[in-house]
C-alpha cells in the first residue's frame, strides 16, 4: 500500500494525463453545453438557497477560517500567469478595440480645466464608452 507521501506525489504526478483528458473529454462533446447550463440556473439557484438555508455554506467558510483562506489563495497565485496567457487573444482583441474608440472619443472631450470643467470631461468620456456597451469585448 502506498503511503499518503506517495499517494499524493502519484496524484501530482498525473495532471498532464487529467490535463488530456479534460481537453479530451471538452473536445468530445456533442450536446448543447450553453442551452443545459441556462437551463440548469434553476438547479444552481436551488442548491444554493438549499446550502445556505442548512448552513452548509456558512459552516464551509467557518471551517476554513481567514487562515485557510488566505493559505489556499495564496497557493493559486501562479494560475495567474496561466490565466493571463490564456486570455492574451481575447485581451488584445478588447484592448485594440477599446484604444480604437477612446482614440475616437478624447480629441472630442471638453477641455481640461477647473475642477468643474474636468468633472464634465470624466462625464463625458464615461457616457461615450457606456454607449458602446458590449461593443468593445473580445466578443462585442
Amino acid at each position: 500500500m502506498k503511503t499518503a507521501a506517495q499517494a499524493a506525489a502519484a496524484w501530482q504526478a498525473s495532471a498532464g494525463t487529467a490535463a488530456a483528458n479534460w481537453t479530451a473529454g471538452i473536445n468530445n462533446y456533442n450536446g448543447d453545453w450553453a442551452g443545459s447550463t441556462v437551463n440548469a440556473y434553476n438547479n444552481w439557484v436551488s442548491g444554493l438557497a438549499n446550502a445556505q438555508a442548512q448552513g452548509l455554506w456558512q459552516r464551509g467558510i467557518q471551517a476554513a477560517g481567514t487562515g485557510g483562506w488566505k493559505s489556499a489563495s495564496q497557493a493559486k497565485a501562479g494560475n495567474y500567469s496561466t490565466g493571463f496567457q490564456a486570455g492574451a487573444n481575447e485581451y488584445t482583441q478588447a484592448i485594440g478595440k477599446v484604444m480604437n474608440a477612446l482614440a475616437n472619443i478624447v480629441p472630442n472631450l471638453p477641455p481640461r480645466g477647473t475642477f468643474e470643467q474636468n468633472k464634465v470631461r470624466a462625464t463625458t468620456l464615461m457616457d461615450a464608452l457606456h454607449a458602446q456597451k458590449g461593443q468593445l469585448s473580445a466578443a462585442g
